[in-house]
């Protein structure tokens, strides 16, 4: 892992080393083991890098420049498939200096050219500019594991793995895209490729740019493509025991020691369980404990742990050790609004890990390869009664009612649903994965920020026009197109970089994305349960019951953990005459919120405990945003 950044088109070559330096130094956490940085002779191009060392630790200090000194790399990420490629490329005559996986990826460009993202099996951002040509190459992984952003405007073109190595240059505005801020409070993050910050993008996933004389070239050289085989159970698991193993061992490639992370869920346990008894790895695993039960794995995590013999770290995190002052620090690391409290504990459990090793593996993308989500089942039905008649659907919602006062729980449940499946395409699946409803948003927003809206609704994108297709089906293509580089990823990769960790996720891997493209839907998911497949696979490695535990979230009970005392220190934070969301958000909402928050008393028919805090920790992210950058609306 590395942070990378630079510039082309600089307009003051007095001051691109200064800048440049600024650029690097804010990226100082994601690489603790050294710097470099690199400035054309006419100081209008600048490239620069913060490195921790994992391969070829003494020979991969970066910007690397090939032998011939025409080409010149800043990289960020790990390619697992460098040794194979390497043999490929010698024997078409390319020479190397080092044994690190980024001279690699050099050398397959200047081979290849943008068709060698192709071969790259890998997380990564990457740039590259050629001095003869006088073009700058960027490109990124195919989930979006590593992050990139950029800016293109009057001051020129820059490039970070954060946006803070942006923001820090002077004369980059910093404006409020509101576009981006309502995506925000519906699904606690933007939509790439937009960001909070108008003019600054981030690169989507599975795409490359290049940036010349001539202008931004834009390009894409991977898309989640399923193609179901026609498997049978026994088949897709074999299947499935092949692909997790090549993509494990693709990612044990290092120099220096690997962990795991051990959650008690499904994913992990399976992941920690074949690196044990097929791989023969000596696992060191960590896990995050919780003192209320009902978010607590730990023990799950330690019967597994006991089972393989394996060393075994649990942290735990208990209300008494709240701390609003390292929750701010968290929200300040994302340089965005990122409303998803579960960063708490993936911060906590890579801080601890960082003590140990560099590398971890995480079992992130499990969710999304195997339907391990019951909302994909959810939106197979709600397409299904989309289909009926309104007057249908109008009985529907009519007859849930009656549960308004019996089950206040059933009955918000039963309203999303029918709400979604009353909805099309989009804002279907919309319905089901959001914290605020569209139309919410009008006694959400301040009437001034509303108007310059002009009736957007954010939307879950699906790849292509696939009406055909089951929701369940689409509503994967848009997890893996939108939420895992959105949510999930972000957030491990920022909370991971904030302490030097590296974290791999194996089941996004190449042979496991391969594999899910061809796995029909429903070896994946029914109503009977999720991770059909995986489970089954499970069974020859785990305990009946992790085999048979049902999905778990990996979250935090960020009220009770705040205590009482917490959660009032908040609510004076967000209704202060000061705070900066009042020119975003109607007091009264805020006002509504808190009260019901702090005394811990909601209504269970409008929204659950898990929807109230969640909300109240996306409105303190917005806050505490918007106090450090100050942008401008």
């Amino acid at each position: 892992m590395c942070g990378i950044c630079g510039f082309c088109d600089f307009k003051d070559g007095l001051e691109a080393s200064s800048v440049l330096e600024t650029m690097v130094n804010s990226l100082a956490h994601r690489g603790p083991d050294g710097s470099g940085s690199w400035l054309s002779p006419g100081k209008d191009v600048g490239l620069g890098n913060t490195r921790l060392a994992v391969i070829d630790i003494p020979g991969g200090k970066q910007p690397l420049f090939s032998m011939d000194k025409k080409y010149t790399i800043t990289f960020n990420g790990e390619v697992y498939n460098f040794a194979e490629l390497r043999a490929e490329l010698e024997k078409l005559g390319r020479c190397f200096a080092t044994r690190s996986d980024t001279e690699v990826v050099l050398e397959a460009y200047r081979q290849w050219g943008a068709e060698c993202l192709k071969r790259l099996h890998g997380m990564f951002a990457l740039a590259i500019y050629s001095l003869d040509s006088k073009e700058l190459f960027l490109a990124r992984d195919r989930t979006g594991i590593k992050p990139l952003y950029y800016y293109d405007g009057p001051q020129g073109f820059y490039f970070g793995s954060e946006l803070k190595a942006i923001l820090g240059v002077p004369g980059i505005p910093r404006r409020v895209d509101f576009q981006a801020i309502t995506d925000f409070m519906v699904l606690s993050y933007a939509i790439g490729p937009k960001t909070p910050f108008a003019g600054i993008y981030e690169l989507e996933p599975g795409t490359w740019l290049q940036v010349s004389s001539l202008g931004v070239k834009r390009g894409r050289y991977w898309s989640w493509e399923r193609n179901p085989s026609e498997w049978n159970s026994e088949v897709a698991t074999e299947e499935a025991r092949m692909a997790i193993l090549e993509s494990l061992r693709e990612h044990l490639v290092s120099d220096v020691p690997v962990g795991a992370f051990l959650s008690g869920g499904i994913d992990s346990s399976l992941l920690v369980s074949m690196l044990v008894k097929d791989l023969g790895q000596d696992v060191e695993a960590f896990t995050v404990g919780f003192g209320e039960s009902a978010y607590d794995e730990s023990p799950t995590a330690k019967e597994v742990a006991t089972m393989l013999g394996i060393r075994h770290r649990v942290i735990r995190l208990d209300h008494s050790e709240a701390d609003i002052a390292l929750v701010n620090k968290l929200l300040d690391q994302f340089d965005v609004p990122f409303g998803d409290s579960s960063a708490i504990p993936t911060y906590l459990v890579c801080k601890e890990t960082r003590k140990h090793v560099k590398v971890a593996l995480g079992g992130d993308g499990g969710d999304e390869m195997f339907g391990g989500y019951t909302r994909f089942w959810h939106a197979d039905l709600a397409k299904r009664l989309g289909h009926m008649p309104k007057a249908g659907l109008a009985a529907l919602r009519k007859g849930g009612e009656l549960f308004q006062s019996l089950s206040p729980d059933l009955y918000r449940k039963s309203r999303r649903f029918l709400r979604s499946a009353a909805s099309h395409d989009d804002q279907r699946l919309l319905a089901l994965s959001c914290y605020l409803f569209p139309e919410d948003l009008p006694g959400l927003f301040e009437p001034s920020f509303s108007e310059r809206l002009h009736g957007y609704i954010p939307s879950l994108a699906r790849n292509g026009d696939r009406s055909n297709d089951p929701g369940g089906v689409e509503f994967t293509d848009v997890t893996v197109k939108t939420v895992l580089p959105g949510d999930y990823l972000r957030k491990v990769d920022m909370m991971s970089s904030a302490v030097g960790l590296e974290v791999r996720v194996p089941y996004l891997g190449e042979a496991v994305m391969k594999y899910a493209e061809k796995t029909p839907a429903h070896l994946k998911y029914s109503r009977k349960g999720n991770k059909l497949i995986l489970r089954k696979l499970a069974e020859r490695y785990l305990p009946k019951s992790v085999v048979e535990k049902p999905k778990w979230g990996f979250g935090i009970p960020i009220d009770s953990w705040l205590g009482q005392k917490g959660r009032e220190d908040i609510y004076s934070l967000l209704t202060s005459p000061g705070a900066k969301i009042r020119e975003i958000i109607r007091p009264s909402y805020v006002e509504s919120l808190l009260r019901g928050f702090v005394e811990q008393v909601w209504d269970a028919a409008r929204r659950s405990r898990y929807n109230t805090y969640q909300q109240v920790y996306i409105l303190w992210s917005l806050e505490r945003w918007l106090a450090r950058w100050n942008p401008a609306l």
